[in-house]
């Protein structure tokens, strides 16, 4: 009785495997039809062939499951959720969803659209052993030049202001990067933001900015 039951959970397990890299297959045939754009495949700096993560960006599914799946009944709903904490954290995720999707025009506007480039992101947790404080980097573009643009996609109703917190929040990243991966590339600070940035003590240390405008000319 026990080998039957040994031989039967085998055998499970087989199918479970069998099935997984069927799942796989079909998820790599979906990704590269380039007809299909639904769904975003990246990996983290210098893990190119292990970890990658796969991110939905159709922007109307994201929207209708998030606003629409359940009917609102209040016909002033919009007008309430104007300035609403939900509807401006919205704003975020979707102006970088929008980012991610223009890359190339986010090359031109860098002047580095003939420049072999990778395109990733990056995280480490905090290590205080290692000197490391945690950080999330959604954008990085790491250039043949040996340059790495840390990109902040930040959506702002106005001018984008470079504030003491973001200036120490940019540093942060850019040392856990350091400490973390050992690259010997220099770091670029890059801001993508709605209109641009505000002219203050701090906007100096930002080596380029993008603006929406640049995203679609």
């Amino acid at each position: 009785v026990l080998n039957e039951k040994i031989n039967e959970l085998n055998l499970q397990i087989t199918e479970m495997k069998q099935m997984n890299e069927n799942l796989k297959e079909d998820f790599e045939k979906i990704m590269t039809n380039k007809e299909y754009d639904h769904l975003r495949k990246f990996h983290e700096f210098e893990k190119k062939n292990r970890g990658a993560v796969y991110q939905l960006i159709d922007n109307f599914t994201l929207f209708y499951f998030k606003f629409m799946e359940h009917k609102q009944t209040d016909e002033h709903f919009w007008e309430n959720q104007h300035s609403s904490p939900t509807l401006n954290a919205w704003r975020g995720l979707a102006f970088e969803r929008v980012c991610l999707q223009h890359i190339d025009a986010i090359k031109k506007k860098l002047g580095i659209s003939g420049v072999l480039t990778d395109v990733c992101a990056w995280s480490c947790k905090a290590d205080p052993n290692k000197g490391l404080k945690g950080s999330q980097i959604d954008l990085l573009i790491v250039r043949k030049d040996q340059v790495i643009n840390l990109c902040e996609m930040k959506f702002c109703a106005d001018n984008f202001t470079v504030t003491l917190a973001v200036d120490e929040s940019l540093r942060k990243k850019i040392s856990d990067l350091y400490t973390a991966t050992n690259t010997k590339y220099a770091v670029q600070k890059t801001i993508i933001t709605t209109y641009g940035l505000t002219d203050n003590m701090y906007s100096g240390t930002i080596q380029s900015c993008v603006t929406a405008k640049d995203l679609f000319d």
